[in-house]
């Protein structure tokens, strides 16, 4: 009776194993948005390229949606809406249907579903093991990948599950695939996700067409999806097209950008296999060193089996070499890097100029963290074949003590990539805040955004917020932006030069006065900052800090950009000396963790 029930439940257990790992990685999932909504804007968050930077983009992208044409009236004293990059056509309708923290949580939500179904399915495909799937799934949605960049990151899975399934069958049958390729197309922008999509498929499809009848592809879908991703970027970026390559497209501040090359390339490959690229940290190094020694140790293993005559040899033997091109396409990809960033090539681009100087091809490092997630399924699904065949009594009726030492391993391989990931990941803060509410403090929506505190503002200033413009000074100007004032300084990768040099009159003391400051803002100058030599990059300053700061502005300058009051989250000691006349005598501060925001008055000296 027992081993009738133990010989039901093994069947049962094959036919829904899929579906039983699916939903148990779903419950994963859940576990990591859950503080989202229970925290809501208490929940941690990171600022960099998050808070200071995606959010407030999509904030303003949706609100002039449809409203200013291609015109953007609050940044940066008016730009074209190019100037603000957002990475989801999507993501711009879910903003404008809802407020910033909802639409922030659903969109986080679609970002992290997409991450681990794709990636479970196209685990489906790359190996018959449910587990493994599920194991690498699971931790690919906890990675601390930001929701602004949509699905150029976490989408790559998706893409690549959607393709092989397209180059299977018929035109006809072919209809959610291609649902799924819009969903993934509007959900990426040319300029990251796009380019790298569009070229690694072009160059599938003429490498497969040369092997069209020993594969027995359909090209033709293929080429329908290429296409079809080519319009839809096309449609979604025209903004950049237009501003880069338009007949009216003007002089863009990247122009003076001086490219940063590196020397050390062996330490820049390590780091990329290891930790993975910008952006897209994948807490790879167990991966990156366990994949060799079984790339080394498995064929020794396939000749042994293939000897003995073993049936299972030949499933292992196709895992092994879908390990093996994964791998190899993060090495090359470390190696692209390398190669990218050495002082002859950066020496090179920076003599050509133009796009060749600015478009960052390198990042097709952003797929890494996919591949190395599809080494990881294999090296889990192929340590627990060779249990499974260590297990068998047939094959090894005495040793099947054996079979320990694999799952070991993959249980280990597992436990080691979790507690990295664990470590780098939102979550790690997230349990905390929700164990430990009152005592345990992190970087947090509400703490950042303060959009209490610019109530109070918006109330003391007494006037339309579009009547008139402000700068900011130890608080970033993102956050102003998110609070729906008019600003002149800003955080965007493409902006008119003309508005650079203008900027530049009015920190051109305080840029001499540090040597490191005016290169930062003079050699890449994306984030365009009210900068004084005192405070240097840090832009946001809490109440506890009590910094006093007497930059050399040129407040007349500032004036001319249309400034009419500068937020600062310090005190400004020479204000009668700058023409600033302060218009609260106490700063608006509302908890301890408050910006204390003094709001001077541009009068003239």
């Amino acid at each position: 009776m027992n081993k009738s029930f133990f010989k039901d439940l093994t069947i049962k257990y094959e036919k829904y194993k899929w579906w039983l790992w699916f939903f148990i990685g779903l419950l994963v999932v859940v576990l990591f948005l859950l503080p989202y909504y229970v925290l809501r804007e208490n929940a941690y968050f990171m600022i960099h390229d998050e808070l200071d930077d995606g959010i407030f983009k999509f904030v303003l992208y949706a609100k002039n949606f449809g409203v200013n044409g291609n015109f953007i009236p609050e940044f940066m004293g008016g730009q074209n809406r190019s100037s603000i990059t957002v990475s989801a056509f999507w993501g711009i309708l879910i903003y404008k249907l809802f407020e910033p923290y909802t639409a922030y949580a659903i969109m986080l939500t679609v970002v992290v579903l997409t991450g681990y179904i794709g990636l479970f399915l196209l685990g489906r495909e790359v190996s018959d093991n449910a587990f493994a799937s599920f194991a690498a799934a699971s931790l690919f949605s906890y990675l601390p990948f930001k929701s602004m960049f949509g699905l150029n990151i976490v989408g790559f899975p998706l893409l690549i599950w959607i393709l092989i399934n397209l180059s299977r069958r018929k035109i006809k049958d072919s209809a959610v695939y291609y649902i799924a390729l819009v969903f993934y197309a509007t959900g990426i922008t040319l300029a990251w996700g796009g380019y790298m999509s569009i070229g690694f498929l072009t160059l599938a499809i003429i490498i497969f067409a040369f092997f069209k009848r020993k594969l027995r592809l359909n090209l033709t879908n293929l080429v329908i999806a290429d296409a079809l991703l080519i319009v839809i970027q096309v449609i979604t970026s025209w903004d950049l097209i237009a501003s880069t390559f338009g007949p009216n497209a003007v002089v863009s501040h990247r122009e003076e950008l001086i490219l940063n090359s590196r020397a050390d390339l062996f330490n820049l490959f390590k780091e990329m296999m290891y930790v993975g690229g910008s952006h897209s940290e994948c807490c790879s190094k167990v991966i990156a060193l366990s994949a060799p020694v079984m790339i080394v140790l498995v064929p020794v293993l396939l000749h042994f089996l293939n000897k003995d005559k073993i049936a299972k040899a030949a499933i292992i033997k196709k895992k092994y070499a879908i390990m093996c091109i994964f791998y190899a396409s993060c090495v090359l990809n470390s190696l692209f890097t390398c190669f990218y960033c050495s002082v002859p090539v950066v020496g090179l681009r920076q003599n050509i100029g133009g796009i060749f100087k600015t478009f960052q091809i390198n990042r097709i490092y952003w797929m890494m963290p996919a591949c190395f997630m599809c080494v990881m399924i294999t090296e889990i699904a192929i340590l627990l074949d060779i249990a499974q065949i260590f297990l068998d009594k047939a094959v090894f009726k005495k040793a099947r003590f054996l079979s320990v030492f694999p799952a070991l391993i993959a249980l280990l391989l597992i436990l080691v990539y979790s507690k990295n990931v664990y470590l780098s990941s939102p979550i790690y803060h997230n349990l905390r805040l929700m164990v430990f509410p009152n005592t345990y403090h992190v970087d947090s929506w509400r703490k950042y955004y303060a959009e209490d505190l610019f109530d109070e503002i918006e109330k003391t200033i007494g006037r339309e917020k579009s009547d008139y413009k402000v700068a900011c000074i130890g608080v970033n100007s993102s956050v102003a932006l998110f609070n729906g004032f008019y600003t002149v300084d800003g955080y965007s990768t493409d902006y008119p030069l003309s508005y650079k040099h203008s900027f530049r009159k009015v920190i051109e003391k305080e840029l001499d006065k540090d040597e490191g400051l005016k290169g930062y803002f003079d050699n890449w100058g994306n984030r365009c900052y009210l900068y004084t030599a005192a405070l240097g990059n840090d832009f946001d300053i809490y109440r506890g800090e009590g910094v006093d700061i007497a930059p050399d502005w040129n407040t007349a300058e500032l004036k001319k950009l249309g400034t009419d009051y500068i937020l600062s989250g310090v005190n400004i000691e020479n204000a009668d000396v700058l023409g600033l006349k302060l218009l609260n005598e106490e700063p608006l501060i509302k908890d301890e963790d408050s910006y204390a925001i003094r709001i001077y008055e541009i009068v003239g000296e």
